[in-house]
């Protein structure tokens, strides 16, 4: 006879019903407890209605405040531009947003941020920042996407003088196309050489373009000291460039479609002192990644 195996499969669901503890009402002409249910004062007879209403009348206002959109300040997880090793609380959005404005003819893309907390300990964000170049006035904007992590939270085992610790990676959404603005190339002196022909130094570059892609790593900590945090940090940048296109305006052209990459080791540090929960003071430093187009190595240099 053939044995046969008979696997049998047991599924347990584990109920936790949970009951809601319903109040006592307090009789304020006695002062005695008295059950939920019961419409009349168990030791002075007097009725409970008003007892109920006010009950009713203060669940509303609570169930009010946890289901509103907006419940409070946020703090953001960054001073201006640096970045702190705080992340927004669970289910927390945070939206910045700014500009350049001037009398100057100078194109300033606008910048933002939105952010959103994850568990407490974590935070994605998209956000646009602006890429310093030498080719064109103000700066193109680029589409970056970031993920944060907490690996020291705040006030660990009960300490509040404890450092935060957090770790991040951000990167551009795609390679941005970067295209030179004529006014930018023809204000610039390293954009000049001697043009033989007229005997003088001229422009001698009409057009630059090239496609640029990032990526920036960067841990950061947050020391407590009383009313002033300190934020400092180190980052970790690898910058890609390709298909470099320069068109001179007396000399041969220069295409370069090959991808170069370079990495770049930065840092940053700044304080906040809050005088109130309205006001603070914010100083920060910060190096920052520059694209220039050398005339003489004929090359985007990253540095």
């Amino acid at each position: 006879m053939r044995a046969k195996t008979v696997i049998v499969i047991i599924v347990i669901f584990l109920l936790n019903p949970a009951f809601s503890a319903m109040p006592d009402l307090v009789c304020t002409n006695c002062k005695q407890s008295n059950d939920f249910s019961g419409k009349f004062c168990r030791n002075c007879g007097e009725s409970l209605d008003d007892e109920y209403e006010a009950w009713l009348l203060k669940r509303n206002e609570q169930q009010f405040h946890e289901d509103k959109f907006i419940s409070g300040r946020v703090d953001p997880p960054r001073l201006f531009t640096i970045p702190t090793a705080r992340v927004l609380g669970s289910k927390d959005i945070s939206l910045m947003g700014g500009g350049a404005f001037g009398v100057a003819e100078v194109q300033q893309s606008f910048l933002g941020t939105i952010g959103m907390g994850l568990g407490n300990i974590a935070e994605v964000e998209f956000s646009t920042v602006g890429l310093i170049n030498n080719i064109s006035q103000g700066s193109p904007s680029v589409s970056t996407s970031a993920f944060k992590i907490q690996l020291i939270p705040e006030d660990l085992f009960g300490l509040s003088f404890f450092p935060t610790l957090a770790v991040s990676i951000r990167s551009s959404a795609d390679w941005k196309d970067v295209r030179s603005d004529w006014r930018a190339l023809n204000s610039n002196k390293a954009f000049y050489s001697y043009n033989e022909s007229t005997q003088r130094d001229e422009c001698a570059v009409s057009s630059v373009g090239y496609n640029t892609r990032f990526t920036i790593m960067y841990g950061v900590a947050t020391f407590p000291l009383g009313p002033i945090q300190i934020h400092s940090g180190l980052t970790l940048t690898d910058i890609r460039v390709k298909d470099m296109a320069v068109d001179y305006i007396w000399q041969e052209d220069n295409d370069v479609p090959e991808e170069r990459q370079k990495n770049l080791i930065g840092g940053f540090a700044g304080f906040e002192i809050e005088y109130n929960p309205q006001t603070k003071l914010m100083v920060e430093i910060k190096t920052d990644s520059k694209h220039e187009y050398n005339l003489e190595t004929k090359e985007i240099e990253v540095s």
